[in-house]
């Protein structure tokens, strides 16, 4: 025997997972194919409307609170999705893959290796790092000069926050100690 799914939309439920977190809402959508419930979670008084998807499988308990009213606006009017600025999302994420582009095609040539090494090895951590010439720039305000050590790591702008400082000059030094590691293993 099938159960009409479609009934249950508008529902108020409160829903216990299996932590014991407590979720209270509308039921917006049931999805069999994937076992999931989604539930509309907004508040008194505030228009916005947030969402939570719920996998069924983590449900510990579900109570309903209160049963659908008679005008169940939830079936017969569906929200409208929000308009979506694809030439600003296409803008971003140009910029992004320039971005990446510009700092790992501008390792030069004549860039000694353990450069390129430290250079990859900052650049997985940090988003913003780029070449200036041979040095390195982080941060636009830490510069790792050649021969790239950790005593070459300057700088550039005395700022409060010394963490990010310390942070690349512990990534340079794991930086060398990858280099002195792979240093012995050369070849095939």
């Amino acid at each position: 025997m099938g159960i009409d799914l479609q009934y249950i939309l508008g529902f108020r439920v409160k829903v216990t997972n299996l932590i014991d977190g407590v979720t209270e809402g509308k039921i917006y959508s049931f999805n069999s194919s994937n076992g999931t419930i989604i539930l509309q979670t907004a508040k008194k008084g505030n228009f916005v409307c947030s969402f939570k998807m719920i996998k069924c499988s983590f449900i510990k308990r579900l109570d309903v609170i209160d049963e659908q009213s008679k005008n169940n606006t939830l079936r017969k009017q569906p929200l409208k999705p929000s308009y979506v600025n694809i030439d600003k999302i296409q803008n971003l994420l140009r910029d992004i893959i320039e971005g990446q582009n510009k700092s790992t095609i501008k390792s030069e040539s004549q860039t000694p290796e353990e450069g390129k090494t430290v250079f990859d090895i900052l650049a997985k951590t940090i988003p913003d790092v780029e070449w200036q010439g041979r040095d390195i720039v982080v941060l636009k305000h830490i510069k790792v000069m050649y021969p790239y050590k950790i005593e070459n790591v300057v700088q550039l702008k005395q700022s409060d926050n010394s963490n990010s400082f310390q942070l690349v000059k512990k990534i340079v030094e794991r930086g060398w100690s990858q280099i002195e590691e792979d240093g012995g293993r050369k070849g095939g």
